[in-house]
């Protein structure tokens, strides 16, 4: 099994895939939404969970992509697994909790992980650190400000936007269905802090070959060409 993970302490390691062959015409066809278990940690605050679906919802939301997130009560401790389903391309499971996670082995902290058993079969599930996203914020503070000054609730919105914009990469990762790069965008190679927690999210764009291919993967059919 091979591991992606979205990491982060001034720059976050990303990867997607570009894939040729889906015809514009598929684009137009409606598009089902994803149906998407949430199961976080007891520790975690709702307003900041609320605050990781929303920023995940509007990136993907500009491509025509929609979620019907399922709330799942707050367990001690969240679960690193949960028993799978047969595979859906449109179901998914994502757990938010303080696991630290393999990592990259260069001092790199992810922000969040997906499992593939092999190059091009992500498993269905995603996990999302908060103690790791929060050890980021704290060494971003030439970029969000003195942490411990600030409210709950703006700590909240910068870790939502973080984690948000961590998840949507690796919902990237899963639609996608592969590990690799590109150069912009969400699934960019490296971002940093300042792309990270800005207010704005124009730099997470979603190319049109990838919309084509997250498209055709979410209505069941078969990718004609991708590496």
């Amino acid at each position: 099994m091979m591991l992606t993970v979205t990491t982060g302490v001034v720059a976050l390691l990303a990867s997607t895939i570009v894939a040729a062959g889906i015809p514009e015409a598929a684009s137009s066809a409606a598009v089902p939404p994803m149906i998407v278990t949430v199961i976080s940690s007891a520790d975690m605050p709702p307003r900041l969970v609320a605050a990781v679906l929303a920023e995940a919802d509007e990136i993907w939301r500009s491509a025509g992509v929609s979620f019907v997130w399922r709330r799942v009560a707050p367990i001690t401790p969240a679960p690193q697994s949960v028993e799978r389903d047969p595979y859906l391309s449109n179901t998914l499971r994502i757990t938010i909790g303080n696991a630290h996670g393999a990592g990259r082995g260069d001092g790199l902290l992810p922000l969040g992980w997906i499992v593939f058993d092999d190059v091009r079969v992500p498993e269905q599930e995603i996990y999302l650190s908060h103690s790791n996203a929060q050890a980021l914020m704290e060494s971003a503070s030439a970029v969000v400000g003195v942490i411990n000054q600030m409210p709950p609730s703006q700590r909240d919105t910068l870790m939502g936007r973080a984690m948000g914009r961590a998840l949507a990469h690796e919902i990237g990762h899963y639609l996608l269905a592969s590990k690799s790069h590109t150069d912009r965008g969400l699934m960019k190679a490296v971002l940093t802090a300042v792309e990270l927690f800005q207010p704005g999210n124009s730099t997470f764009r979603i190319e049109p070959a990838q919309r084509r291919v997250v498209a055709a993967r979410l209505r069941g059919e078969p990718l004609v060409a991708s590496r």
